[in-house]
């Protein structure tokens, strides 16, 4: 791998700006928020992730003159505890980079659609003074993201994968004080799910951390890189826990860790179920964490870690005599896409099809970096962040339009079950909200996979590299991954007709306005991203790219994603040498268009499409219609039954018995009146009652206390009876006191 510790050109010094500006604009809004303006407090957060977006584009530029190499950029000294010797410092690579453009340009995106949106949410609401505190969480939000995805070790890393935890459960229960019409707490209970759910993922990370110290003694992403791949061409062994192992079984552990890991973080099979709650948030929230930060953060994970799992899997280590990590990333990716996509057929609420949409869109991007296409996973990766936050802004954008309509025709507090979200109660908005349904019909046709649409391009790439590297397992994931696209244009084409077409279901849909210019001007601008970043990995723009860029001997004329990629994925430099030690292939990251296979996903997609028209085009007519997918009923009642429904049968009755029992049991029954009272209280009191009894009163009063008394009179008694008041007892006294005297002397001097 290409690494360069300082690097002379360029703009690396403002790297610290990436989480300084965020932190800036967080520090401004606490102090002065109070005597700002709404526009004022939204301005100078928006301008602080502006300026982190600026700070990325020179970096990026200065990536491509220092020819793709990483750059150690220090910032401050960190930790420090004996063999463990951690600085903070930023890593500027190309794939940094991407992530860093991705999540402040689309951040900045957001910020700006917030203001807007923001402005009426909190009026609806009745709750004017939280504007500020929104805008803090969401600049806490991006500076966390740009502390995990600029690390330059493993523990950096994870400071910034528990930051965006963090601001997540107060984004997602901004409304914490909220209860539905069964007075459950239901923003307070999604933020509490999401961050329990991740707790468990977190503890895979920490164990995976652990286990890498142990063997390497540091969490720097070099050393650990640099030396796994030599030990792993010497086929050195390593000591661990006093038994000695490869290190392929060593990385096939810590990857398996990684993948529970992204499976918290990225929404997979089985911890996905936090995604879908997280609606309870506003939407630029949910635009946030489904596109361009925390849901990324589980693909970063996998695609920053290729050398180690693709040393893992040529290793020819398993996990339990079965699979090797890469083949378990990949199956679980396949299989939550496809999971997710079905459940999406059942779901009624805007925002909830979006978010199992974007479960299935991650099951994409882990099932390429598991079959090794990490380019393909990162296109896929940049492409679904600009489309799927242009789908969940449009859908504010619808929510806030049906509200206006269902404020038309109530006074402010009537018809409080009215739920803006229903898509039930919506239909025929193209007429009323016209800008908002052409952008929304741009993310729906890309994200459906339509050409020549960025997603066609990204989506693409992984059904060829399932097609075309052999094995069972590739094969697998491709079947799954093909009928996961089906899907997908099923369930978007679901939405758009329920949505934007037929007759209006409501009489909020009916007077639905469109948003302001501060909410569509960012819509505009994904819609043309997400129509044009197909360029980012154009398939016939590759040899000319290549050869351009050798002529000039400058990377920045390497314009796809593979070519700007290559130097972080320090794998691809280990190729020949891993397959002459394994005799194993390194899969192939196809670039050029695997014609057979993009006409297969076409056809796919706009089958999806069409049978979605055929079905929804004039149902249902009313709200109180059932859902015509209802009638098929093995499909219905497998989306209606997720994983959350098996959650709530099976672990969470079991978990509250042993919570129960913990309570009742152990903590009351046990510690509190045996323990507690039995041992401890009564062992204190019984020794209390002896040192009163046999100590106090014994030793003490009667012993010490009174026991001198007596002493003291017993001894005045005997010295009394020589008091008798008689003057010859006294000489006589004196007498014989006398002769003793001079027997005394006489015997001295003898």
């Amino acid at each position: 791998m290409h690494f360069i510790e300082t690097a002379n050109t360029g703009y690396y010094f403002l790297a610290p700006w990436l989480v300084l500006a965020p932190i800036v604009g967080v520090l401004i809004n606490i102090v002065f928020g109070k005597k700002m303006s709404e526009n004022a407090i939204g301005a100078v957060a928006a301008s602080a992730v502006g300026f982190a977006f600026v700070v990325a584009v020179l970096l990026a530029y200065s990536v491509s003159i220092n020819h793709g190499g990483a750059v150690s950029v220090p910032f401050m000294a960190w930790m420090h505890i004996g063999n463990l010797k951690l600085d903070w410092t930023f890593r500027v690579d190309s794939l940094s980079a991407t992530m860093m453009l991705v999540v402040s340009g689309i951040g900045t995106l957001i910020h700006i659609y917030a203001i807007g949106y923001m402005h009426e949410d909190v009026r609806y609401k009745h709750e004017e003074d939280r504007f500020g505190r929104f805008f803090i969480f969401l600049n806490m939000f991006i500076a966390a993201m740009m502390i995990l995805v600029s690390a330059n070790n493993y523990l950096m890393l994870f400071v910034g994968w528990e930051g965006v935890g963090l601001c997540s459960y107060l984004l997602i229960g901004f409304w914490f004080d909220r209860v539905n019409e069964k007075g459950q707490w239901m923003n307070a209970d999604a933020a509490r799910k999401a961050f329990v759910v991740n707790r468990i993922g977190d503890a895979g990370m920490i164990l995976a951390l652990i286990l890498l110290f142990w063997v390497f003694g540091t969490l720097n992403f070099n050393v650990i890189f640099e030396s796994s791949a030599e030990l792993f061409l010497a086929q050195h062994s390593v000591e661990l826990f006093g038994t000695t192992v490869s290190i392929g079984a060593v990385l096939t552990i810590v990857t398996a860790l990684f993948l529970l890991g992204a499976a918290g973080k990225s929404a997979q099979i089985p911890l996905y179920v936090w995604l879908p709650d997280a609606m309870a948030g506003p939407t630029p929230v949910s635009a946030l964490i489904h596109a361009a930060t925390m849901v990324t953060a589980g693909v970063y994970l996998i695609v920053r870690s290729s050398e180690l799992y693709e040393i893992a899997r040529l290793s020819g280590e398993t996990i339990l005599g079965t699979l090797s990590s890469s083949n378990l990333v990949a199956l679980t990716g396949a299989l939550t896409a496809l999971l997710a996509g079905l459940i999406a057929f059942s779901q009624f609420d805007i925002k909830k099809v979006l978010a199992y949409s974007t479960v299935s869109q991650l099951g994409f991007m882990i099932a390429a970096a598991g079959m090794g296409a990490y380019v393909a996973a990162m296109f896929h990766l940049v492409a679904h962040a600009f489309f799927k936050a242009l789908l969940f802004l449009s859908a504010g954008s619808v929510i806030h339009g049906v509200e206006h309509g269902h404020h038309h025709g109530h006074e402010p507090g009537e018809a409080d079950n009215f739920d803006p979200q229903d898509m039930r109660l919506m239909g025929g908005l193209r007429h009323r909200m016209k800008i908002t349904f052409w952008v929304f019909l741009i993310g729906a046709l890309a994200l459906a996979g339509i050409f020549p649409l960025a997603g066609f391009w990204s989506k693409d790439e992984i059904l060829a590299h399932g097609s075309l590297n052999p094995g069972v397992v590739f094969d697998i994931v491709y079947i799954l991954l093909t009928v996961a696209a089906f899907c997908t244009a099923f369930y978007m084409g679901r939405q758009l007709l329920m949505v934007f077409f037929g007759k209006p279901r409501s009489e909020a849909a009916g007077h639905a306005e469109e948003s302001g210019s501060l909410m569509t001007t960012p819509l505009i601008i994904l819609a043309a991203l997400s129509v044009l970043a197909g360029v980012l990995n154009f398939p016939f723009l590759s040899e000319a790219s290549a050869a351009a860029a050798e002529e000039a001997h400058d990377l920045s004329y390497r314009v796809l994603l593979e070519q700007w990629l290559e130097h972080s994925l320090p794998i691809l430099e280990l190729e020949g040498e891993l397959e002459a030690l394994t005799g194993i292939n390194v899969p192939d990251t196809p670039i050029e268009i695997i014609y057979f296979v993009a006409l297969i996903s076409t056809v796919i997609a706009l089958s999806g499409l069409v049978i979605a028209w055929f079905v929804y085009r004039r149902r249902p007519e009313t709200a109180a219609d059932p859902d015509p997918m209802e009638r098929v009923k093995p499909i219905w009642w497998f989306s209606v039954l997720p994983l959350n429904t098996l959650y709530y049968t099976t672990i969470v009755p079991a978990y509250n018995w042993l919570a129960r029992f913990l309570a009742d049991k152990v903590d009351w029954q046990f510690w509190h009146d045996w323990f507690h009272d039995r041992v401890i209280r009564d062992t204190f009191v019984n020794f209390s009652s002896w040192l009163n009894d046999k100590f106090d009163l014994n030793i003490i009063d009667n012993g010490l206390v009174n026991g001198a008394g007596r002493a003291t009179g017993w001894l005045a008694s005997q010295l009394r009876i020589t008091q008798t008041g008689y003057v010859r007892n006294y000489a006589l006294a004196v007498f014989i006191g006398v002769i003793a005297l001079l027997a005394w002397f006489i015997y001295i001097a003898n």
